[in-house]
């Protein structure tokens, strides 16, 4: 015997994969479709139950007519914001094609079946594959950890830091330069990555003074979070401000 617990539990995920606003349900096709050899569903027991969501929060809606029809109503996310996420996932060089495959397969666990067959897209990416992508997409993890709890980080940059490359270059970037070609190592707070359709960049505090900086992801080598306590961000300071002056945006 199925308990009551575990019937409302099946009728909530068959409407949630089953129905949607454009595909309804009746009473007679529940009853068939969660009937099994130890539990006898009645039209009276699919009402009470579908009462017990609605009344639980769940967003049953229910067409008055004849014969009533059910469907479920509002989801986590709308399917045009599916389908973005879709498309975003898919012209992603930094996601390999099983990775890509294995989300979209999880994105359709928030629609309906009839609303998944749109996820299936056909956005084809042919940039050439990088190497680097993967350890860059890793050290982004690192960082956001970083950030997330509050800590400094090390590394070495083996090649020029981005900033040096200005014809009007200041004084730090090019110690920056003149350190990364020494394969000195830059312990800083990181504070935010930031992404200019191309690349990823740190936006970071140079310690000991906290003077704020840009580092090109691909070009930091052996990152490690550490256990010291991150700097205070300056007040007023906006990475998307400085990014920008600093990439001359």
């Amino acid at each position: 015997m199925v308990s009551n617990k575990s019937r409302l539990l099946r009728l909530y995920r068959y409407l949630y994969l089953n129905t949607d606003s454009e595909h309804y349900t009746t009473k007679n096709e529940i009853m068939d479709a969660l009937r099994d050899g130890d539990t006898v569903y009645s039209r009276q027991t699919v009402r009470d139950d579908i009462d017990t969501l609605t009344r639980e929060g769940y967003d049953v809606e229910t067409v008055v007519s004849s014969g009533n029809y059910y469907y479920f109503r509002d989801r986590e996310f709308t399917l045009e914001e599916l389908r973005m996420m879709s498309d975003a996932v898919d012209s992603s060089r930094f996601i390999s094609r099983r990775q890509k495959a294995q989300i979209r397969k999880k994105l359709k666990n928030f629609c309906s079946r009839y609303q998944a067959q749109t996820l299936d897209r056909h956005l084809i990416s042919v940039e050439p594959s990088r190497k680097e992508d993967r350890s860059v997409l890793e050290m982004a993890d690192l960082l956001h950890d970083a950030i997330n709890r509050g800590r400094r980080v090390s590394f070495q940059l083996w090649a020029e830091d981005p900033q040096a490359d200005a014809d009007d270059a200041n004084a730090a970037c090019r110690r920056r330069a003149a350190l990364a070609a020494e394969g000195a190592e830059f312990v800083c707070t990181p504070l935010d990555l930031v992404w200019d359709g191309e690349r990823f960049f740190l936006v970071g505090l140079e310690d000991p003074d906290g003077t704020p900086a840009l580092y090109a992801l691909e070009r930091l080598v052996r990152p490690l979070v550490l256990e010291l306590a991150a700097l205070p961000r300056p007040e007023g300071f906006r990475s998307e401000q400085f990014a920008r002056n600093a990439l001359d945006l």
